[in-house]
């Protein structure tokens, strides 16, 4: 009795935590035309709607207590740009420290995609490093969104290929988190649009981007977050700067 108690207590618990969590805000007439979305309880499916063949995709875990459908907008976009799929992967609770692995085993529903990236928003990020931390093998690249690894989960060592994108430089104006979030990825340099110049051997090297007058809700379509900086800038012109830096990283590592 007590346990089924306990259960009924965590049930309460998690949906209370769900049902605070942001919504997304846009309609679905923003997502491209050329763009189809499907979904189940665990996940969900964003490709182009020619149907072509992909070998790589993108696997991608949401910022906590953040609805799973928030990132639609964003990577809609980038697989309109890029023809690559992206699986959005559905956390319990919106919270992806709660099943941190889950994305391994939707990966395996897809046999005929090769290689895959990760990434992840916040918290998403931060859980998507340890995955790579704990199968360094599985993934060939990580995006972060406003993110970095836990200390525990390091990747100053691994082979693939990172790209860390940030909001705005009030976000990394700290140096003691500067200094962490760089001790814990592969050697790291800054691009932009007056040097985007990747280093030439395609392994355990990072790369980091700053978008200046964005906001953290911005890589999703929702908020504002608690906390958030204002914005002077349009979310579909951040939309647009996250796109363009992710598909030019997909190119140089030739992963489409």
């Amino acid at each position: 009795m007590k346990t089924f108690r306990f259960l009924v207590f965590q049930t309460l618990i998690l949906f209370s935590v769900a049902s605070c969590s942001y919504r997304p805000l846009f309609a679905p007439d923003e997502i491209p035309a050329d763009i189809s979305i499907t979904e189940d309880r665990n996940s969900i499916l964003i490709e182009p709607l020619n149907g072509a063949a992909a070998d790589v995709g993108l696997l991608f875990y949401p910022g906590g207590l953040v609805d799973n459908h928030v990132y639609n907008k964003l990577l809609s976009g980038f697989s309109s740009a890029t023809g690559v799929p992206v699986v959005v992967v559905k956390m319990p609770a919106n919270l992806a420290v709660l099943d941190i692995y889950s994305g391994l085993e939707i990966v395996e529903d897809f046999p005929d995609t090769a290689r895959w990236v990760i990434a992840g928003h916040s918290l998403g990020g931060s859980m998507a490093a340890s995955v790579v931390f704990k199968y360094p093998d599985e993934f060939e690249g990580l995006i972060f969104m406003d993110s970095y690894p836990a200390n525990s989960a390091g990747l100053s060592g691994w082979s693939g290929a990172v790209l860390s994108l940030f909001s705005s430089i009030e976000k990394i104006s700290d140096s003691e988190r500067m200094e962490q979030t760089l001790s814990l990825i592969p050697p790291a340099t800054w691009i932009g649009e007056s040097s985007r110049v990747y280093p030439a051997d395609k392994s355990n090297y990072s790369v980091l981007h700053q978008i200046d007058g964005g906001s953290h809700s911005y890589f999703g379509t929702y908020g504002p977050q608690d906390g958030d900086y204002t914005p002077t800038i349009t979310r579909e012109e951040f939309h647009s700067e996250v796109i363009d830096y992710m598909r030019e990283f997909f190119d140089e590592n030739g992963w489409r």
